[in-house]
């Protein structure tokens, strides 16, 4: 109904007359509140205010929006003071115990109710002198605080199974980085700061992976130089890569410069773009039947960027079989180790097939020795590539298998594609816990 009576700029104003409504009961709550008239005054400069918004149709004079943009400013103002009064008495309500007040107050759920600090001696307070259902705002607010834990838990469990799950690696300081081989290897990919004879700083990056990376590099300190690029930087480099990355120059001549940068790697890229009218094939031989033990957005541990993958039930040493054609780019069976505790993580054997756009192919928890193939191996889809096991943080043998590509928000984390899979039973897009596919 407002929509359709107000002028444009009364949008403006609607925040604070909706407001208004609630702060009325403060002159009845406020009892001990010396400036519950301003309360008043408020409410009826808020309704004065309004019929100005409205009154000034679609094109305004300069004078007259003038007038309306301060009374704006002078309101809000005044309603962070009546909050900054109204948070004191809450406050002081739970301070001093008085249960009345303090229900009267949070009943109006106003907004420094949902202040850190506020909301959560809220929560205490109600939570030892209240029954559950008293006042429906401080339960949604426990409902709020209960989730939001749960999601900070699980984001933090989450970050650290990819970094380790995934051989996503943690920030390293140029300067200090040193030389290293391994294949996946904090060290694996190296930043190196040079000096170009016209005096630049100059950054190159080494990827000494098979695998094609997605690096960022920022730079914690930067003065009176320039970088040529956008910081952070983003680039994909190549398997066996090396190129240039950014360079600085200096701003002023004859000024001392300084500066210190970090970076950090993903195995991936960011950047690339799935097929997704891809029809993979189930990763097993031809013909046999297999169980879906966890499936897209499973309870278990497929939420947040892990949601699409599938676990299957297997027996150790099963063969696994391509999903799809493309690069062997990442191998690791060495481990023999695996268990129900997050300690077992780094033992978790893999295998990584690169596709041909660019995204990843991740088969998880294989044998100790459970490879077919060998890093380079170019593969066809339905081909040998892998024995299954029980490696890593596990609870039972089975499969984990997952397409992905380096998360483009946090650019730091792997993210899984939902991907289409054909079966004998046709095109799977969402397989559920239970469900049983044959493979065409």
């Amino acid at each position: 109904m407002w929509a359709q009576e107000v002028a444009p700029f009364y949008s403006l104003m609607e925040p604070l007359a909706k407001n208004s409504y609630k702060l009325l009961f403060l002159n009845e709550l406020f009892l001990d509140m010396p400036q519950n008239s301003m309360v008043s005054r408020f409410c009826t400069d808020v309704n004065e205010t309004v019929a100005m918004g409205k009154a000034l149709g679609k094109k305004p004079n300069s004078e007259q929006l003038s007038r309306y943009l301060q009374k704006l400013r002078t309101l809000e103002k005044r309603q962070d003071e009546i909050y900054r009064v109204y948070q004191q008495s809450l406050l002081s309500a739970i301070e001093t115990k008085n249960k009345p007040k303090f229900e009267h107050l949070a009943i109006l759920e106003l907004e420094p109710l949902h202040k850190p600090r506020v909301r959560s001696d809220a929560i205490a307070f109600y939570k030892k002198n209240f029954d559950k259902n008293a006042i429906k705002n401080l339960d949604n607010l426990c409902q709020e605080e209960i989730l939001e834990v749960k999601s900070i838990a699980y984001a933090a469990e989450q970050e650290k199974a990819y970094e380790e799950h995934l051989k996503t690696l943690k920030r390293s300081d140029v300067s200090k980085i040193k030389r290293g081989v391994k294949i996946g290897s904090k060290n694996s990919v190296l930043v190196i700061e040079e000096r170009a004879p016209n005096g630049d700083i100059v950054f190159k990056a080494e990827n000494m992976n098979p695998f094609l990376v997605t690096l960022s590099l920022d730079f914690d300190r930067l003065e009176n130089l320039r970088s040529n690029q956008k910081i952070p930087l983003y680039v994909e480099l190549a398997g066996y890569g090396k190129k240039e990355i950014v360079r600085l120059s200096t701003i002023g001549k004859g000024m001392e410069v300084f500066h210190t940068a970090t970076y950090g790697w993903v195995k991936g890229s960011a950047f690339a773009m799935h097929d997704d009218n891809y029809l993979y094939g189930l990763p097993f031989a031809k013909g046999s039947s297999v169980r879906v033990s966890q499936g897209y957005n499973g309870g278990l541990s497929h939420r947040g960027l892990s949601a699409y993958a599938i676990d299957f039930p297997l027996s150790i040493g099963t063969p696994i079989y391509a999903a799809r054609e493309g690069d062997v780019v990442g191998i690791d069976v060495s481990s023999n180790l695996g268990g129900a505790s997050p300690e077992y993580r780094p033992y978790m054997n893999y295998v990584n097939i690169r596709h041909s756009d660019g995204t990843l192919g991740n088969y998880y928890h294989l044998k100790q020795g459970g490879s077919a193939v060998k890093i380079g191996d170019k593969v066809k889809k339905g081909q040998l590539i892998a024995y299954s096991g029980n490696t890593g943080y596990t609870t039972a043998p089975h499969l984990h298998f997952s397409v992905s590509k380096v998360d483009p928000i946090s650019m730091r984390l792997p993210i899984n594609l939902p991907i289409k899979i054909q079966t004998l039973q046709g095109i799977v897009t969402n397989p559920h816990e239970g469900e049983y596919y044959t493979v065409q």
